[in-house]
């Protein structure tokens, strides 16, 4: 074969490759399209459950000299009392909590008993009200004046708690079934119970009969009814509290068997210790136990007063958060200790409760005992607070 020849040959042998290779022609339909899918999509994961969580603030005695409700008395125009100026100052504090605990010091006994103040006190019903309406709703009653007016201060103040609503009230008890209540009181959907006990009543001796109040006492069975108690406060409630009127009065420490006592009860189920009576403050401290932290505040003062003692002057909250996530125990967050002062002029004038906060040394060099104490001022106060540990 001639080279040309073979030259034509090899060009239609790459002409036909060429076209075998080549796709589709113009003419040829597209393949079809693959049906729509009909499956619905994937459902959203569902959102995580938020924790449930509340504010709780915790403050001391509430200490309630004649000078104070007499001062109320004479401010109120329909022959009652007014004790709103004496707490005006610290009732956004008191407002802005879920849960707010405070030391009832007092017998509210007036509406049957006469009025009287140290050393055997009997205070008006309507300062139980005016805490009510402050925001204040876990109570104790237990500590050494519980006993004042006998039992029938017991069963007068027992009755007028038991008309409350909304409040949760532990220490003195009109009978044997009350003594057994544990109160509780839920919000924002975490339950807390409230247990009370004292350690003496000042040398008057236990009420005959089934009024009385709860005591920490080793040697007469009142111990192991505490740690009952606490036991079934914890199956009632996500959070436990415990007040104790303890410690050594006027002095500014905790003793060691306050400590070994406090991990005893965290250790049966306390998640919240309240320390009262010295009626100056000692600070506090976590506890560790099996079932995670307890808190002990062993002091936390006097919320209001008419002492005389420079030191008595000081007070506070405590304030936390508990935070319940879904399962687990209820935590203590963002804990801190906002002090108070008690404040009054020259011969007990307007007792009233100030922030540490909004205290002027103008207030200060103006407050009533420094007849007493003429060292009283702010930079008395700070001192006082910078020796003491809240963790």
């Amino acid at each position: 074969m001639k080279p040309s020849m073979k030259l034509f040959s090899l060009f239609l042998a790459l002409l036909t490759l060429a076209a075998g290779c080549a796709g589709p022609s113009a003419s040829t339909p597209p393949p079809p399209e693959p049906p729509a899918s009909t499956a619905e999509p994937a459902p959203e994961p569902p959102p995580e459950p938020e924790p449930d969580r509340a504010i709780l603030v915790a403050t001391g005695d509430n200490l309630i000299h004649d000078v104070i409700y007499r001062q109320a008395q004479n401010r109120a125009t329909d022959g009652g009392f007014d004790f709103a100026p004496a707490y005006q100052h610290i009732a956004p504090i008191v407002a802005g909590a879920d849960f707010a605990f405070i030391n009832q010091e007092t017998i509210l006994a007036g509406d049957e008993l006469p009025l009287s103040s140290y050393p055997c006190f009997c205070s008006p019903t309507q300062l139980g009200d005016h805490l009510i309406a402050l925001g204040f709703n876990l109570f104790s009653t237990a500590n050494n004046h519980s006993l004042d007016q006998g039992t029938r201060g017991i069963l007068a103040s027992g009755e007028y708690w038991s008309r409350q609503e909304g409040v949760a009230v532990d220490g003195c008890y009109r009978d044997e079934a009350e003594r057994e209540t544990i109160p509780t009181l839920t919000k924002n959907g975490i339950t807390v119970a409230l247990v009370a006990a004292t350690d003496h009543t000042n040398g008057i001796p236990r009420p005959q009969g089934e009024a009385g109040v709860p005591y920490i006492d080793m040697e007469e069975g009142d111990w192991e009814a505490l740690l009952g108690r606490i036991e079934r406060a914890g199956e009632l409630a996500d959070f436990v509290i415990l007040s104790l009127h303890w410690g050594i009065e006027g002095s500014g420490q905790f003793t060691e068997a306050q400590r070994e006592m406090a991990q005893t009860l965290a250790d049966a189920g306390a998640d919240l210790i309240i320390g009262n009576h010295p009626h100056v403050l000692q600070g506090g401290e976590f506890l560790e136990t099996e079932r995670g932290r307890c808190y002990v505040a062993y002091a936390l003062g006097n919320f209001i007063s008419a002492q005389r003692g420079a030191n008595n002057m000081a007070g506070g909250f405590l304030r936390m958060e508990l935070v319940k996530e879904p399962g687990e125990r209820v935590k203590m967050e963002n804990l801190e200790f906002l002090p108070t002062v008690t404040h009054y002029g020259p011969g007990y004038e307007e007792v009233t409760i100030y922030p540490l906060s909004e205290y002027t040394p103008e207030l200060a060099s103006g407050h009533g005992v420094r007849q007493y104490f003429p060292g009283f001022g702010l930079e008395y106060l700070e001192d006082q607070l910078a020796g003491l540990s809240w963790e």
